[in-house]
């Protein structure tokens, strides 16, 4: 029972295969070797004892990603700013306590040694970044244990936005900072109802964070809108849905500072700047109207909007991840049909549309009954998945991230939002706080007051053909009886399942050769000896990262085939198959000169 609360296309396949894990193999005996200059003191005929204390307390990695799968352009490197209560404590794995940067869109961080992260006293901090070519991105990270954890956060491609986002990109003319006045039309995205209009006022001043007036003869204008019943863009939703950073309109933290959990009806991101100073008030407010879907459930009536609704409206300061109440709004009928969210604003962040419930403090929305979820999958179908309670029109609720499942199984949530109706959807497992779907299956709608249990039927898809594959990995000192064991990050990326939208990242955290945390493709294994399952015929590429460097393969393809390894660093080895178990066992040294 689960309680949740660049490629070389001229490398032959063969070829492939062999280059593929003499890379891999590298890569590791880099760290090795990394790790060896980075020790304390060596304990003769064992192994080495590599100095952790600065590295590995809780050591948390974060992805940003691009949210829309079909894009070939992801998040590269880029500064990142923390902040929040607890930033003081963060560090980039490593040591470095400031400018931090993402490589290869990763950025490894871990906490302080004076860190004492548990489920009482959770360590909290802000993460924020502006990526070239995406919307602005902000994740609120909580830390409630000395283990590893994994954070994928997704960023909008502007100029190839997944399904249920819109994007405008557009520019306007100013005279010295002053608009004439212009209105700005966000056309709905693929896939989504939404859209909106922003008017800026004649004779409306720009001016930066200060309020002081900027010159400036043109505005450019970023604008995204979030559907908030899109099966594909609300795990990329600024913020995420549990922030804990979230004061009223006087200041005051709301819930006593514990999370809430916001229902969205959509959020509109809005950036603005004149030349290279961006726009962040305004001497004249702005007029925003939001078109909203209305198959978007109210979650205070459990019924779908309708005008006359009244919604709560928040807005997120991205640099410190706090969201602030900016009142109510009351769901409107434009004269022509369409439901529409009206108000004024002079300030620019993200707006976001949302009720909100609560488990802790002031537990507002909130049923303290369980709801048991009976996992029907037939006989070979487990593995891992996402869990998540829905709205009748898949607004997020809350959810179990990372369900190991098989037939049979049960998902316990110990308690659940008070709404009329919802249903339990089960997904591909991703690492985004918020599920990305599409749904795999669903259940029926139903209170989850008194429903207690329910039953969920799926069928998850054939498993392909795998490879089993060994490594035994030997390091050692040329002039010295010292054997070498890894620390730091392995990532590992398949290509093929990503082509059918299925998880393809894997995840591994080495400490002095043993596996601290390993997330996506099961590995197992310590002291040099691990195991993996890998897809016959898929692509693959991997990343390392240890004490600031970063290493990277090129893409190979795994196939079962024997080979010596070619001579590459002091590395010496052979690969053999055995068809009968389907293994690649892979054997080899590597030698370093130990100072």
């Amino acid at each position: 029972m689960k309680t949740t609360f660049k490629v070389n296309p001229v490398i032959s396949s063969r070829r492939k295969t062999i280059f593929m894990v003499t890379v891999f193999v590298i890569l590791i005996s880099m760290l090795f070797m990394l790790s060896l200059n980075s020790c304390k003191k060596p304990i003769e005929g064992i192994k080495l004892t590599v100095n952790e204390s600065d590295l590995t307390k809780a050591p948390v990695l974060l992805h940003f990603a691009n949210a829309n799968a079909n894009s070939t352009n992801q998040p590269g490197d880029f500064d990142v700013t923390i902040s929040g209560k607890d930033s003081a404590l963060v560090q980039m794995d490593g040591g470095a306590t400031s400018n931090f940067k993402a490589s290869h869109g990763f950025l490894p961080l871990s906490l302080t040694t004076n860190a004492q992260p548990s489920p009482s006293s959770p360590v909290t901090f802000n993460v924020s970044a502006k990526i070239p070519g995406f919307a602005p991105v902000v994740q609120t990270i909580t830390i409630t244990k000395d283990t590893a954890t994994i954070v994928d956060v997704a960023a909008i491609e502007y100029a190839n936005p997944p399904a249920g986002a819109g994007v405008l990109v557009t520019n306007s003319p100013l005279t010295d900072g002053v608009s004439s006045g212009a209105t700005l039309n966000l056309p709905a995205g693929t896939g989504m109802v939404e859209s909106a209009k922003i008017t800026i006022q004649p004779g409306t001043e720009m001016m930066d964070v200060n309020g002081n007036a900027i010159g400036g003869d043109q505005l450019t204008s970023n604008i995204v809108d979030y559907s908030a019943v899109s099966t594909t863009s609300y795990g990329a939703f600024p913020g995420g849905f549990s922030p804990a950073n979230v004061i009223d309109a006087s200041g005051n933290q709301v819930n006593g500072g514990s999370a809430i959990n916001f229902v969205s009806a959509g959020l509109l991101s809005i950036k603005m700047s004149s030349g290279a100073t961006a726009v962040r008030h305004f001497s004249k407010p702005l007029q925003v109207s939001m078109k909203l879907d209305p198959n978007t459930t109210n979650f205070t009536t459990g019924n779908n909007i309708k005008a006359g609704d009244v919604v709560p409206l928040w807005s997120l300061t991205e640099e410190t991840g706090q969201w602030k109440s900016e009142g109510n709004v009351t769901i409107a009928d434009d004269g022509t049909g369409n439901l529409v969210a009206n108000f004024e604003t002079s300030h620019l962040c993200c707006f976001n549309l949302d009720w909100s419930w609560a488990v802790a403090g002031h537990p507002y929305g909130t049923c303290f009954n369980p709801l048991t979820v009976r996992i029907h999958c037939g006989a070979g179908n487990s593995g891992i998945f996402d869990v998540t309670i829905c709205t009748p029109n898949n607004q997020y609720l809350a959810g179990a991230h990372g369900e190991y499942v098989h037939d049979g199984d049960v998902v316990v949530f110990p308690y659940v939002p008070e709404i009329a109706q919802c249903k339990v959807v089960i997904s591909n497992f991703n690492l985004y706080l918020n599920p990305r779907l599409p749904i795999l299956a669903q259940t029926g709608l139903f209170n989850p007051c008194g429903q207690g249990a329910v039953d969920l039927n799926f069928g998850a898809p054939a498993q392909p053909s795998v490879i089993n594959v060994n490594f035994n990995i030997l390091g050692h000192c040329s002039n010295k009886n010292i054997n070498l064991l890894p620390s730091g990050w392995f990532f590992l990326y398949d290509a093929g399942a990503a082509k059918i939208n299925q998880n393809a990242w894997t995840y591994v955290y080495v400490s002095r050769g043993v596996i601290q945390y390993a997330f996506g493709t099961g590995i197992t294994g310590s002291n040099g000896k691990y195991s993996i399952k890998l897809f016959n015929g898929d692509e693959y590429y991997m990343y390392a990262y240890n004490s600031y460097e970063w290493y990277e393969s090129p893409i190979f393809t795994m196939a079962p085939r024997n080979f010596v390894f070619p001579s590459v660093n002091g590395i010496n080895g052979t690969a053999v198959y055995d068809a009968a178990s389907s293994t690649l066992n892979i054997a080899c040294t590597f030698s370093v000169h130990c100072h």
